[in-house]
């Protein structure tokens, strides 16, 4: 049986909304009516604008619709775009997983995501690691994380990014190493308070929707505790492999 199912339902008009804005952004725009229901809209920046569709914000313990103006079928002509519609990583949230913005490799010490802003050089790392460990890549860019009955998986997804790497299969979790770019190599070991801030700003979040922030705080809680995270200045060289297979050789039995 399905958890949900997500339609995309043509309509020759949108209504007008009315409400309280509670986010604007370039891609969509979130309203909440007077009856409490919230609204996103999605709108084309490159047309000025152009309002395509809409859906309603549930609690998802409903169906998802998705109302488009017929003649824009393009808007969804990819997955990713599809997943990106749908809301996909709130239905995820409410089943306690989430996405975090990082690449996702399976080691022979165990699984390692590598996280930061764009650009700290997480594909790079992901390359590194699979020439000269033979790694394998799961996920290049918005893996899902979520716990078990077995410890804490990472999962591939549709959001692939550069790499273009989306695997469908979930691996156990070793380490989060946190990126950052610098002329010497270094590894080390941070606080839970800090690994919690870099990874809830490396995370898909609506800051506009409180529940939805305590949730995937409470998450993230639970994971840094469980998993341990690292920060990582490097080059991008064999080196910045080596310092992080060291580390996780001390805990291999």
């Amino acid at each position: 049986m399905r958890d949900y199912v997500i339609q995309y339902l043509s309509c020759t008009d949108l209504p007008d909304w009315q409400g309280e804005y509670l986010y604007t952004g370039i891609e969509y725009d979130v309203i909440q009516k007077e009856n409490g229901n919230i609204i996103r809209i999605f709108k084309d920046a490159k047309k000025d604008g152009l309002v395509y569709a809409y859906s309603r914000m549930l609690p998802f313990e409903e169906n998802v619709k998705i109302f488009y103006l017929k003649g824009n079928e393009e808007y969804f002509d990819d997955m990713n775009n599809s997943f990106f519609h749908s809301g996909w990583e709130q239905i995820l949230l409410w089943k306690k997983r989430m996405i975090l913005h990082a690449s996702l490799i399976e080691t022979a010490y165990g699984g390692i995501l590598f996280s930061g802003v764009s650009g700290a050089g997480k594909t790079t790392q992901a390359e590194l690691w699979m020439k000269w460990e033979q790694a394998r890549q799961i996920n290049g860019d918005r893996p899902i994380l979520y716990k078990s009955d077995k410890g804490w998986l990472g999962c591939g997804s549709p959001y692939a990014g550069s790499s273009e790497c989306y695997i469908n299969e979930c691996i156990p979790i070793k380490t989060i190493i946190l990126l950052e770019q610098g002329t010497q190599t270094s590894l080390q070991r941070v606080s839970i308070t800090e690994a919690v801030k870099r990874i809830y700003a490396n995370s898909t979040v609506y800051t506009w929707n409180k529940e939805y922030v305590e949730k995937l705080l409470n998450l993230i809680m639970i994971l840094v505790q469980e998993i341990p995270v690292y920060r990582l200045i490097n080059r991008a060289d064999h080196d910045s492999v080596e310092i992080v297979k060291k580390e996780l050789q001390k805990e291999v039995i």
